[in-house]
Formats: structure tokens, C-alpha cells, sequence
């Protein structure tokens, strides 16, 4: 959110084009605060939220690491609600028959809106197993 807040506020004239950014759940929660002055500086942003309620990058890394995971699920952030808390107007997709239509409507929508894509990355560890080794073991 801070990067697109800002390619948003250096064009010319400041937030005239749509921004669109992505992150995850647990990274977007690292600085969700930031929505608040995206919607007082008026950006133009859709910022696309991959929702699979926990802090993930970390959750399989713990798991190629340790074995386990521990202390890395959010709780449900309801993240439609969050964005009209703030201002911003929040879309869900939680079906990939969803996906077309909830995107036209976001990134027709002139301000600031978050789109919660609900997502399944049970595959990460598979696709880790293929990973160079960490160098700090």
C-alpha cells in the first residue's frame, strides 16, 4: 500500500491514473494503517488483497525449517468491513466464477478499494521442496 500510495500522489496531476497493487494478507496487515492516507490524499488505488488468513511466507518456511509452524494465523480479518472502516470501499472474491466481474467493478470504482481474493497456497511446501537451501542453516 505505501508504494502505491506513492505512485499514485507522483503523477501528474496527482491521482489521476489507477494504481494497482497486490500483496498478501499478513503483509498487507504490516502497514494497513497506510489506507487511511490513501484515502485522505483522494489516491486512485485498487489494491488486491490474497487472503488465506495467515502470515504464509512465514507459516512455510517454518515449516522447511522447523517442522511446525507457530503464531502465524490472523483470525479472519474481514477485510471488506476494514476498507469501508476507513473510507475505501472493500469487494470480495470468493469464487474464481467471481474473478471478471468483481475486478471490473473495482477498478472501475474512482478512489481507493480493497479486493479480498480468497486463496489456497497448500501447495507452497511443494513448490519450496525446489528452493536452493537456505545458506544460513
Amino acid at each position: 500500500m505505501p508504494w502505491a500510495i506513492a505512485a499514485s500522489l507522483t503523477q501528474d496531476p496527482p491521482c489521476s491514473e489507477k494504481v494497482i497493487s497486490v500483496s498478501g494478507d499478513g503483509g498487507f496487515m504490516f502497514s494497513s494503517q497506510e489506507l487511511s492516507t490513501a484515502v485522505q490524499q483522494g489516491c486512485n488505488i485498487t489494491h488486491f488483497i490474497w487472503n488465506d488468513e495467515a502470515y504464509n511466507m512465514v507459516e512455510f518456511q517454518e515449516v522447511m525449517k522447523y517442522g511446525r509452524s507457530s503464531g502465524v494465523k490472523l483470525g479472519g480479518v474481514d477485510f471488506v468491513k476494514f476498507a469501508e472502516a476507513f473510507g475505501a470501499k472493500g469487494f470480495r472474491i470468493s469464487d474464481s466464477s467471481d474473478v471478471e466481474k468483481v475486478m471490473k467493478e473495482a477498478l472501475a470504482h474512482k478512489g481507493v478499494s480493497l479486493v479480498d481474493v480468497a486463496i489456497d497456497y497448500s501447495g507452497n511446501l511443494q513448490l519450496a521442496e525446489n528452493l536452493v537451501e537456505d545458506a544460513g542453516n
